[in-house]
């Protein structure tokens, strides 16, 4: 907290040039380096979309070669099936006689094929006990005895798929070609008599699954890898030999997936994957997918020239922006320090100084905005002088002034004694309520009053005004004790006592009654003056509220008005001096008006 607030406070002093610098690189460095880094977003988005689309139609035509393959394993398979020798040789019990004319034709045909390297021949004929016939590129060899054969998967999911071709990849480990040391894709299939269209033999197939990598998926860049997987997860061919056989979990584009899930949805997962683009193809005819894979840091690693660009840029703005700030901020701060060495002067009583700046800019109007208020300050004090001396004379006639009203109020005292002496006491007692009544007027020159200072008032003035009419009215006080040392403003209820005898009690013929109550509710402290005179007619009293809804005062000159302008005074006093005071106004036609002003108190 205090490193925070001495940075503050170091800050707060810094000269303007450097406090625009400070504000004015970052920012030009944050502008900089946010387009950068979008550029290279958005290229590196547009080199990944371009690569899938790439990847994409590369998988399709790969999936379409490694289709075209296996439909010429199946059509091989479909020439042996319809071949007389092959016939011949699966149900001959001198089946040896048979394999020279077999093994013509198999040369022929795989010389044609070219992609097929192996072939055995299996008879279902377990009486025969001859051995299969097994021949390759090289010419005749050797094949797995059909004893060994038959407890194969292979052989198995032949017999099952009932005359449809089945495939799978055989391992050198396996030793279905005997000799034979390379991974094979195999076609197995059972070879049905052309005539009673029973099961007569079983060929098995093989295609160097190796070979098929290097010439369907060795047309791909260095830094692409594809490969063909099953729908178990085995690789069948692949770009990386060392890869064949295995399962896809050993491979790095799966190791973050779940290996309870099947490959379908593994190959969808590294679909999004952030290392790696992935695109895959299932054939139609094996179920086999196709998959190519690249590597994402690979792809963009030519797009950090981007960033090497970018920082290069970043460093020229940033030392062309320091220039430039500096000395921008010095043009703007040489007036400034200017206008400042005048202001010192200024303070030591010089008020002739004066600042001329070129330009009706910020600053030029900053300096004449100086003059002007220079020139102000001079006049002004001048002007305080001269009031000042006029002061002085005011309040010698002031107090002159205060002379009279406290000379009438002795005199008005001296009156009231020389009538009690003379036995007077209704004389003496008019001219006590008088001379209080200018007494608390008076109040030493403060405006306030406590409670009880104006219930006083209000009683004295009351008996005076009741003596002056008679017997035409009746008046009663009532004062709350928890409240008389309240303070409200001078001349509260005095001007609404005064509206009671004017227009409630005056215009009566017969005998009336004004009431001035002050309690408190609460926190509330309530304020009544109510008469049982005139009242006010509907028409006027509905002005009256607007009147002060509005805060608006009634002109003295219409005599009409004279009760909303003692309201209107009486508000806005309260309202000056009290938050949340109000004031209400109740009056009947012929029944009497009411007034009450409530103000709320805090504390007991």
């Amino acid at each position: 907290m205090n490193r925070n607030f001495r940075l503050v406070s170091r800050y707060r002093h810094l000269p303007l040039q450097f406090k625009l610098l400070l504000w004015f690189v970052p920012l030009l460095l944050v502008t900089i380096f946010a387009m950068g880094w979008n550029s290279y977003q958005i290229s590196s988005q547009q080199v990944v979309e371009k690569m899938k689309q790439s990847q994409d139609h590369l998988t399709k035509k790969t999936a379409e070669q490694i289709d075209e393959m296996v439909r010429g394993m199946i059509s091989f398979s479909n020439t042996l099936f319809l071949d007389e020798s092959v016939q011949r040789l699966l149900a001959s019990s001198e089946a040896q006689k048979e394999r020279n004319s077999v093994f013509k034709t198999v040369t022929n045909l795989m010389v044609a094929g070219n992609s097929i390297q192996s072939l055995i021949l299996y008879s279902l004929d377990d009486n025969n006990g001859a051995e299969p016939f097994a021949a390759n590129q090289a010419g005749l060899t050797t094949g797995m005895k059909y004893s060994d054969f038959i407890k194969t998967s292979y052989y198995k999911e032949a017999i099952k798929a009932a005359g449809s071709p089945t495939f799978g990849l055989s391992r050198p480990t396996d030793g279905i070609f005997v000799g034979d040391h390379y991974h094979k894709i195999v076609l197995s299939r059972i070879i049905m008599n052309i005539y009673t269209l029973k099961p007569a033999g079983l060929a098995v197939i093989g295609v160097d699954a190796g070979k098929i990598g290097s010439q369907y998926l060795d047309n791909a860049e260095d830094d692409v890898d594809m490969f063909v997987i099953d729908r178990d997860g085995l690789i069948i061919t692949a770009s990386n030999p060392s890869w064949i056989g295995k399962r896809d979990l050993e491979l790095p584009y799966f190791a973050d997936s779940d290996p309870k899930l099947t490959v379908k949805k593994r190959l969808e997962f590294t679909a999004d994957h952030k290392q790696w683009i992935v695109s895959h193809l299932q054939s139609e005819t094996t179920g086999w997918y196709v998959v190519v894979a690249h590597s994402k840091r690979q792809l963009v690693k030519e797009l950090g020239q981007i960033l090497q660009v970018t920082m290069t840029i970043a460093v020229l703005c940033l030392v062309v922006s320091l220039m430039v700030t500096w000395l921008a901020a010095a043009a703007i701060t040489k007036p400034l320090k200017k206008l400042s060495r005048s202001m010192r002067r200024l303070q030591t009583g010089d008020f002739t100084q004066r600042v001329f700046f070129e330009g009706n800019d910020e600053i030029g109007l900053l300096g004449h905005g100086y003059n002007l208020m220079v020139q102000r300050i001079k006049s002004l004090i001048n002007d305080v002088y001269a009031s000042r001396m006029k002061q002085q004379e005011a309040e010698l006639k002031t107090l002159q002034a205060q002379i009279r009203p406290h000379f009438l109020y002795n005199t008005l005292n001296t009156i009231c004694w020389e009538a009690e002496k003379k036995g007077d006491k209704e004389i003496a007692d008019m001219v006590y309520s008088l001379s209080q009544v200018f007494r608390l007027s008076l109040n030493d020159g403060r405006d306030t009053f406590t409670l009880e200072q104006e219930v006083e008032l209000v009683t004295n003035y009351l008996f005076l005004q009741k003596n002056r009419f008679k017997e035409r009215f009746e008046f009663e006080i009532s004062l709350d004790e928890s409240i008389k040392d309240f303070t409200v403003p001078k001349l509260l209820l005095q001007p609404l006592a005064e509206n009671a005898v004017i227009h409630g009690i005056e215009p009566l013929s017969g005998s009336g009654l004004i009431s001035v109550r002050a309690y408190r509710i609460e926190k509330t402290i309530v304020l009544e003056v109510q008469d049982n005179g005139a009242g006010i007619t509907a028409d006027r009293l509905l002005e009256l509220h607007q009147r002060l809804a509005r805060g608006n005062s009634l002109p003295e000159e219409d005599n009409v008005g004279r009760t909303g302008f003692a309201l209107m005074n009486v508000q806005e006093r309260l309202a000056l001096f009290f938050a949340g005071a109000s004031l209400q106004l109740e009056s009947v036609e012929g029944a009497g008006t009411r007034i009450i002003i409530h103000i709320t108190v805090e504390g007991p």
